[in-house]
């Protein structure tokens, strides 16, 4: 596959997600931003276009300076953000930011979300809230980055989520993971005490997740095996 070629699906991609994250509510008008890491360049969302609107040439691509590469829009007005994630580590290869409506809101309680569902596991566990600072600033980067820690996902308090991934396919699952997980802390948490996972038990998932994720890797390997032995 060409270099080209490679930009090109990635950028319809991006714009494709954009879509779907208007279309579902996860954003409303042209709110949060989406990009993907291809080797030294970023693929991202343009600012301020409509995402019923979005056009493969409209998908801005960038270095990891920042410096414009190629695309005739103005770049997302979180491109520090992406930025400052991408280069912090080179394992991020995708970036979904949202303002979903459980997820700001649950960034306006509390400092850190509690594991409330064991679906969290994917995530990192209980997620951390970056503390506020204006959208599009050097602050705003560093503040998410001084908390993110490894972590999937991170809420920004009085602002919205982030989340990230190997590919941008796992970085829109985890936003929609996140934003359930907010909306269930939030309906749990008015009604009363909800109960909540330890450390011990998110890590007990975790080890599920990566011996399920091995036996859909080799499925034909567990077929002749009982299904309970095979996810002990």
């Amino acid at each position: 596959m060409t270099k080209t070629k490679l930009y090109n699906e990635n950028r319809l991609l991006v714009a494709q997600t954009a879509l779907y994250l208007n279309q579902s509510g996860l954003v409303v008008n042209t709110s949060g931003n989406v990009s993907v890491r291809i080797d030294d360049h970023i693929i991202i969302t343009p600012s301020a276009k409509a995402y019923d609107a979005l056009t493969v040439d409209d998908i801005c691509i960038i270095d990891l300076k920042g410096d414009w590469v190629d695309g005739e829009l103005l770049p997302s007005s979180e491109t520090p953000l992406h930025l400052a994630a991408y280069n912090a580590d080179a394992n991020i290869k995708a970036i979904v930011h949202t303002h979903s409506v459980h997820a700001t809101a649950a960034s306006t309680l509390v400092d850190t979300l509690p594991a409330i569902h064991y679906q969290m596991a994917d995530l990192g566990g209980q997620i951390p809230v970056a503390p506020y600072a204006t959208f599009g600033s050097k602050e705003l980067a560093d503040s998410v980055m001084s908390v993110i820690n490894g972590k999937n996902a991170i809420l920004m308090k009085n602002h919205g989520s982030m989340t990230v991934g190997e590919n941008l396919k796992k970085a829109l699952s985890r936003t929609i993971t996140l934003e359930w997980c907010c909306e269930v802390w939030l309906k749990a948490q008015t009604a009363g005490t909800p109960s909540l996972l330890s450390e011990q038990e998110l890590d007990s998932v975790k080890n599920k997740m990566h011996k399920m994720n091995e036996m859909r890797s080799n499925p034909q390997k567990y077929r002749h095996k009982k299904q309970c032995s095979c996810l002990d």
